[in-house]
């Protein structure tokens, strides 16, 4: 608009379009064309200088009416063919040319597009109505939270009862076939029955989609507890519609206000808390509130089977030289006095335990993220009775507690081998049992030697022996002397 400004000032002043043309280096048409719109807006003749739609249409020269009218052929007989045996945009494009016409593979296109806009096939959904405790429906979503300080992408696993509209959620580090299981069994466990039928979106942990079937281990599941699984259609989240609405509903209802949390323990109970209130609040077009609708459905409901599942995954690992076992790119401690160079791992969704046969040998918790490390000071004190001189640089002494390190570095880094009897101390009890007889000496100003280390440790308090409770007064009866007489006199 500045532009045509310029244009008609200057034309004031010189009034001659081609000068004007000159000076702005533009066309003379150009010029003459803007001076006369501004006039005739002036004189009331035009609404506007400037079109709000300046696009400029066409007649096409090349898609004549035959060739559009051998598309739209094209097009109509596709209506009828099996969906997956359509004959696309350029295949019609190739049948053209074939038959001798001149046009580009675009102007096909977009006559194509053009078409479908106006003749294509509309798609009817079908509102469902589920019987009372006949749904359930799955999903998962991701949500950003701060834990401890960091932030970090979570996992939230969300169901919703559409009849009630009960939901329930968990937040979880992953995403795997054993996050999804333990889904499942709290959701369980928190409405004290089984759904009739749970329906999915085609994710891997559940769905084969290329041999389109169900996975053998999700499929244990679904009999242990006896609900049937579904699947949606591929690209079909209407099938699925309440919990895809549920999963953005939950993530906004629950951690919109609130997103920085201690740990992840706390973020779940924030969670459990939130979903207590969401369950608990009047619905739109629902006479009762989700809780009192759970009660309608659950009479409905499967219930719960006697026998517990157990949700863990069996591996086979090596034990290295360190006597670490590595996991989803993560390193384990083991045992030094465990000869075999393979172990057993028992994986479930919080903790790993390491097996003998039957017999737990360590167990550590789940590490998120790669290359990190869980390290136990107890699993090397073997090693360290051999090679003292290992402890002052070593890794598993840097995992342990704060006030181990100190007592270590301050009182015995310059000679190792006092230290050996207190790390036999740690065996018998725990890191933990020491760590807090360390305080207890600490605020005392207490020698940490492994002598008051033991005191401290091994002693037990006395009980206390309650006093016996008397009445103010008592009454005490006067003997009968009578008896003592007649002994006397015999």
């Amino acid at each position: 608009m500045a532009d045509i400004s310029r244009i008609v000032d200057l034309y004031d002043l010189y009034k001659s379009y081609r000068r004007v043309a000159r000076e702005l280096k533009i066309s003379r048409n150009t010029v003459k064309k803007y001076v006369l719109r501004v006039k005739e807006v002036q004189d009331g003749l035009a609404v506007e200088i400037l079109p709000k739609n300046r696009g400029i249409i066409q007649p096409s020269r090349v898609l004549t009416e035959p060739i559009r009218q051998k598309i739209h052929e094209h097009l109509e007989a596709n209506l009828n063919r099996p969906k997956k045996q359509r004959i696309t945009a350029k295949r019609i494009w190739e049948l053209l040319i074939e038959e001798g016409f001149k046009i580009s593979y675009s102007s096909v296109k977009n006559e194509v597009a053009r078409w479908k806009r106006t003749n294509a096939p509309r798609e009817v959904f079908i509102l469902q109505e589920p019987r009372v405790g006949q749904r359930a429906e799955f999903d998962w979503g991701e949500v950003t939270l701060n834990i401890g300080g960091t932030w970090q992408k979570l996992n939230l696993a969300v169901f919703v009862l559409p009849y009630s509209l009960y939901r329930f959620a968990r937040l979880y580090h992953r995403s795997t076939h054993l996050e999804v299981v333990q889904a499942h069994i709290d959701f369980f466990r928190e409405i004290d029955s089984v759904p009739e039928s749970i329906f999915y979106d085609r994710m891997a942990t559940v769905y084969d989609s290329q041999k389109g079937q169900f996975n053998d281990k999700f499929l244990e599941l679904s009999m242990h507890f006896g609900f049937h699984p579904c699947v949606c259609n591929p690209a079909s989240p209407n099938e699925k519609g309440t919990d895809e609405e549920s999963v953005g509903y939950v993530r906004r209802t629950t951690f919109g206000e609130r997103s920085m949390f201690a740990s992840l323990e706390e973020a779940t109970q924030w969670l459990k808390t939130r979903l207590g209130e969401i369950n608990t609040h009047p619905v739109y077009r629902r006479l009762e509130v989700p809780v009192q609708g759970l009660d309608q459905e659950r009479a409905s409901m499967h219930p719960l089977p006697t026998l517990e599942y157990e949700n863990y995954e069996l591996k086979r690992a090596t034990i290295s030289r360190y006597s670490l076992v590595k996991y989803d790119g993560n390193y384990y401690s083991i045992p030094d006095t465990y000869r075999p160079r393979y172990i057993t791992l028992k994986v479930l969704v919080d903790r790993i335990e390491f097996l003998d046969g039957n017999t737990i040998i360590a167990s550590h918790r789940r590490i998120t993220g790669k290359q990190k490390y869980s390290l136990d000071i107890t699993h090397y004190i073997k090693t360290f009775h051999r090679k003292p001189g290992a402890l002052a640089n070593s890794k598993v002494l840097s995992q342990a507690d704060e006030l181990i390190q100190n007592m270590f570095n301050y009182y015995y880094r310059d000679d190792p081998k006092k230290f050996l009897p207190i790390l036999d101390l740690m065996k018998e009890t725990s890191p933990e049992a020491l760590s807090s007889t360390l305080a207890i000496l600490n605020k005392q100003n207490i020698h940490p030697t492994c002598d008051s280390i033991r005191f401290f440790l091994h002693q037990t308090d006395v009980p206390m022996v309650e006093p016996l409770a008397f009445k103010e007064g008592f009454e005490v009866l006067e003997p009968d002397l009578t008896v003592f007489d007649h002994f006397m006199e015999g």
